[in-house]
C-alpha cells in the first residue's frame, strides 16, 4: 500500500493554489481536516491544478470535469467487474 500524502504535497499538485484547495473541499471532492491524503485525493488534485493553471478551465468547468472524471472509473470498475463474473459463469458452464 502506498503512503499517504500530507497536505504540503497535496498543495504542490495544485500548483499552491489554497483557493482551490478550499474550492474542492467546499466541492465535496477533498477533505478539509485531513492530515493525510491518499493517492486518490492527489489525483484529484493533480488534475484540479492541470486544469485550472495549465488549461485556464474555471472552477464550474472543474467540477463537471471532476464529476464526469469519477462516474468514469466507477463505471469502468463495474464492467471490470461484470468480465470478471462473466468469466466465473463461463467457467463454471464448462
Amino acid at each position: 500500500m502506498s503512503q499517504p500524502i500530507d497536505l504540503e504535497r497535496l498543495l504542490l499538485l495544485l500548483h499552491g493554489d489554497r483557493s482551490l484547495f478550499v474550492h474542492l473541499c467546499d466541492a465535496g471532492f477533498l477533505p478539509q481536516q485531513e492530515e493525510r491524503y491518499t493517492l486518490e485525493h492527489a489525483e484529484v488534485a493533480r488534475v484540479a491544478g492541470t486544469l485550472v493553471h495549465e488549461l485556464e478551465v474555471n472552477l464550474s468547468g472543474v467540477e463537471v470535469v471532476l464529476r464526469m472524471r469519477s462516474e468514469l472509473v466507477t463505471t469502468r470498475r463495474q464492467m471490470a467487474e461484470l468480465v470478471q463474473l462473466l468469466k466465473e459463469c463461463e467457467k463454471s458452464a464448462d
